[in-house]
């Protein structure tokens, strides 16, 4: 078994309490998360940062079922400075943090995508 990044089915095992739920839900991940990395990429290009901030929001909600506590950090950590922008600086700590947290929802997304094409 490989060991993924971003995705910790231990994680949604022990919180769902069975393989075929984690499994289940990991369903309606993969298709909120190719939405919301589409989402997010519009969003960054535009600068779009309530937006970001929304979709970044509504992530928190599967995080702790599905993903390691680092990326639930960076996920948190970037909400919160799209919320606080300001500033010239802050738009810009914002939008760089926004990037590099998209590469991580792709690379989750592709952890999720292996996982559901992989043997139950």
């Amino acid at each position: 078994m490989n060991h993924s990044q971003c995705l910790s089915m231990v994680k949604a095992i022990a919180y769902l309490g069975d393989a075929a739920s984690a499994q289940q839900l990991l369903a309606t991940l993969q298709s909120t998360l190719e939405s919301e990395t589409q989402q997010m990429a519009l969003a960054i290009d535009a600068k779009n940062f309530e937006l970001i901030q929304k979709l970044l929001h509504q992530l928190k909600g599967f995080a702790p079922v599905f993903c390691h506590d680092s990326l639930i950090a960076e996920i948190k950590m970037t909400e919160s400075l799209c919320k606080k922008n300001q500033s010239p600086e802050d738009s810009q700590l914002a939008l760089q943090a926004s990037s590099h947290l998209l590469v991580n929802l792709k690379l989750l997304l592709s952890e999720v995508n292996a996982q559901l094409s992989g043997p139950a």
